[in-house]
């Protein structure tokens, strides 16, 4: 069967059959057009606003110069924002604030706490808008912001304020824990330093006293010491040799008192005036010879001419005693005088001699003593190169530990005071410089975008299915079709023959229609109605990232 239309042009070709097409599709092209743009329009409308509040915090730099207070919270801003971050959105800060404020509570009655903390971290935005210097690598203007997003523009700004007040306290808290951690772990340091340098020094302590004299800090004044003693020793050979002179002169004048002053034919005693003359002689002759060899004012020669002056003296006192003596001879009557002691003088040579013999004896034994002692100075100096080796290695330690253990307890008061400058407020903090307002227009979704996406959605849904109806519908619709696809020639066509029995059953069949797409409309917007009612999950997708101000 064919239709009455007469198309000049061939099927699908030009203009002419673009709108015969729409003409004779327009009910199929209306149906998905009204349907996609009813959805779009509905969800454009339903779906609940987003709001986003924003405060905006500054990041004050230590008050007290650098240069005299060195802080121990060290490191970016961005690396703290991110610790705190850690802190601030933990499960049991975020649950409080949404127990708080009574957020997401369909999706905490559906899915549980859980869910609801992790959709309030998707909704919490942190910017950072510092403007740092690259070359000196320091912030010039430290800012960030701290963002919520929810349907409640109240709320949104309350729960921003919040959160903005727990990064400032946050921070304050983290600083403080730092700076005290610091001051511990170097008290820590610190004790278990001091016991190994104690003992090490203790080591030391023991190894020197062990040691006592061979130590290299000693090995001056061993040297001074030997010298000394070799001096000792010489002058110990002279008095030795002077003794053994005076000793053997001693010897002599008895020898010859043997000869002379004994012999029968003197028969007469020496009196003590003629022994003191003796032993000043052998003084005099002792003097000469230490002046042939020293100077006046070495002492021996001043020792000498001492006992010669004291001899002198004596030898005077007995001259006089003895003329006394002979004038009361002379006046006495008769009396007999005791005789003098037998041989003075040889006695006075004798005690001459053992007091020779005694010298001669203390200074040999000054001489024994003396090489004892310089024996010991040397094996003391011999020593000292090895005892300076093995005192190297053990104070190489400990001065190694000992500059530790320094530069920790610098590091500990350092340390203190950092936490000191934490404690009040000193150190670096933050500002809350704006805090979040109550927004005035919502961050999304973007109602007229959706609009415009709906009706381009429509528009190409009409279009397929335009496009599908024409390819699936094989009947032929002019002549013109028919010589194009048949063989045979056409002899006639018949038109159609509408009677009112057939209009009254278009009529009654486009009443059915028009009331099924009002219910399907109907269902779609209330379908809708149903995905966009408190659908904050799709209003994030469909709005975009808020971007911070810069400032």
């Amino acid at each position: 069967m064919t239709t009455a239309s007469s198309s000049p042009s061939p099927r699908g070709a030009g203009l002419a059959s673009v709108l015969e097409i729409l003409r004779r599709r327009r009910g199929l092209a209306v149906v998905p057009f009204l349907f996609v743009l009813a959805a779009a329009a509905s969800l454009a409308i339903f779906l609940p606003g987003l709001w986003t509040a924003r405060a905006v915090i500054m990041v004050d730099r230590q008050q007290v110069p650098e240069t005299m207070v060195k802080s121990t919270v060290t490191g970016e801003i961005e690396a703290q924002l991110i610790t705190l971050s850690q802190a601030i959105m933990s499960p049991d800060r975020l649950a409080a604030i949404i127990q708080r404020y009574d957020l997401y509570p369909e999706r905490r009655a559906r899915e549980g706490m859980e869910a609801a903390v992790g959709r309030m971290r998707r909704d919490i935005t942190l910017d950072f808008a510092g403007e740092t210097d690259r070359r000196r690598r320091e912030p010039r203007t430290v800012l960030f912001s701290v963002a919520y997003s929810n349907s409640d523009p109240r709320v949104t700004a309350a729960v921003a304020n919040e959160l903005a007040g727990l990064y400032v306290a946050e921070n304050v808290r983290y600083r403080e824990q730092a700076a005290a951690g610091t001051a511990e772990f170097l008290d820590k340091q610190l004790a278990e330093l001091r016991p190994r340098l104690l003992e090490q020094e203790r080591r030391i302590a023991a190894y020197k006293e062990q040691h006592l004299g061979e130590l290299p800090e000693q090995k001056e004044a061993n040297l001074r010491t030997l010298e000394r003693l070799q001096q000792q020793l010489m002058l110990a050979h002279e008095n030795n040799r002077r003794a053994n002179e005076r000793r053997q002169l001693i010897t002599q004048s008895l020898s010859q008192l043997d000869t002379s002053v004994m012999a029968p034919a003197r028969g007469a005693d020496v009196s003590p005036a003629a022994a003191l003359a003796a032993r000043l002689n052998i003084l005099r002759q002792e003097l000469a010879q230490l002046q042939s060899v020293y100077s006046d004012k070495y002492p021996d020669v001043v020792a000498v001419k001492e006992q010669i002056r004291a001899l002198e003296a004596r030898l005077e006192e007995e001259k006089a005693r003895e003329k006394k003596a002979a004038a009361a001879a002379r006046g006495g009557e008769g009396r007999e005088l005791r005789p003098p002691p037998s041989n003075p003088y040889v006695a006075s040579l004798m005690s001459q001699l053992d007091q020779a013999n005694v010298d001669a004896k203390a200074t040999a034994e000054e001489i024994a003593n003396l090489n004892r002692q310089i024996a010991v100075y040397q094996r003391r100096l011999e020593n000292t190169p090895k005892r300076e080796q093995e005192l190297a290695v053990l104070t190489r330690d400990y001065e190694t530990t000992r500059e530790l253990f320094r530069s920790l307890m610098a590091k500990r008061e350092e340390a203190g005071i950092a936490a000191d400058l934490e404690a009040v407020r000193k150190g670096e903090t933050f500002r809350i410089v704006e805090a979040a307002a109550v927004p005035e227009r919502p961050t999304g979704p973007n109602r007229w975008r959706l609009l415009l996406i709906g009706l381009v959605l429509a528009v190409g849904t009409s279009a397929i299915a335009v496009v599908l109806a024409e390819q699936v519908d094989t009947s032929y619709r002019s002549v013109d079709e028919v010589r194009a696809s048949l063989p045979v020639p056409v002899l006639s066509t018949i038109p159609k023959i509408t009677t009112e029995r057939d209009r009254a059953r278009l009529a009654r069949q486009r009443r059915w229609a028009t009331a099924a797409v009002a219910v399907g409309l109907l269902a779609v917007i209330g379908s809708s109605f149903a995905v966009a009612r408190n659908n904050d999950a799709l209003v994030g997708l469909l709005t975009p990232a808020p971007t911070p101000a810069r400032r």
